[in-house]
């Protein structure tokens, strides 16, 4: 009896030995959807000669994080600039954006994203070879803006001094907002030895308000965009 049971202690321990080996053997879901996001809405691969760029801006919407749009804005010359240019571009400000595409206006910005993921998921990529081929056909908006030549989004710019990144903590008893499947942005602002950062809801009145609404006054400037598109950029 004892050897039976012992025979079973054994089977057991091996078992356990084996089982979290198998779990960690067992390959993770290709997950497109977090691809999507890290290939083609990811600012810092908008401008691929400087990789932090002096603005940036992502607007994901609901819980799920569908990706809507997303801004790089960089200050002086890019790799475009050649020759002469190269003399005078120093002070410009160019703004790209890659942006979801919806025919018409959205009921809401999340549609746009919820239309791009289930466009890919009709043939879900396995890999990101598979994905970056969907995402050429895929219809997105790759778009350039040069912002000194754009009098609305110059005068929203002039208000950047408003927004306050820094939280309070709160010394009252009240209870915090609730916002139940909020859109979501994340915005980031540098200058010399200095990097701002926002990332939360669309609060009205906050660093992520101000950038949405900076997006907003670019609308008008747009132009289709001659940079290789950031899901194609390989990044140095």
């Amino acid at each position: 009896m004892s050897m039976i049971r012992s025979a079973y202690i054994a089977a057991a321990l091996v078992l356990g030995q084996v089982a979290p080996l198998a779990a960690q053997d067992t390959p993770r879901a290709y997950d497109f959807q977090e691809r999507t996001r890290a290939l083609a809405f990811d600012p810092a691969r908008f401008f691929p000669e400087r990789s932090e760029p002096a603005m940036a801006v992502r607007y994901l919407g609901d819980d799920y994080g569908f990706p809507v749009y997303a801004i790089a804005v960089r200050r002086g010359c890019t790799d475009a600039d050649l020759g002469e240019a190269r003399r005078t571009c120093g002070d410009r400000l160019i703004a790209r954006m890659v942006r979801s595409p919806y025919e018409g206006k959205p009921p809401r910005a999340r549609a746009r994203g919820q239309r791009l993921f289930a466009m890919i998921a009709k043939s879900p990529p396995q890999s990101d070879d598979a994905l970056l081929r969907s995402l050429d056909k895929a219809g997105l908006e790759w778009l350039e803006a040069d912002i000194r030549k754009c009098p609305i989004a110059m005068a929203h710019l002039a208000t950047g001094q408003d927004p306050r990144f820094s939280s309070v903590l709160n010394q009252t008893r009240q209870m915090p907002e609730i916002v139940l499947h909020a859109d979501k942005i994340s915005f980031e602002i540098g200058e010399y030895l200095m990097r701002s950062r926002y990332e939360g809801w669309l609060k009205p009145g906050s660093p992520g308000a101000w950038a949405n609404d900076f997006a907003a006054s670019l609308e008008s400037c747009w132009k289709p965009s001659t940079a290789l598109v950031p899901w194609r950029v390989v990044k140095r």
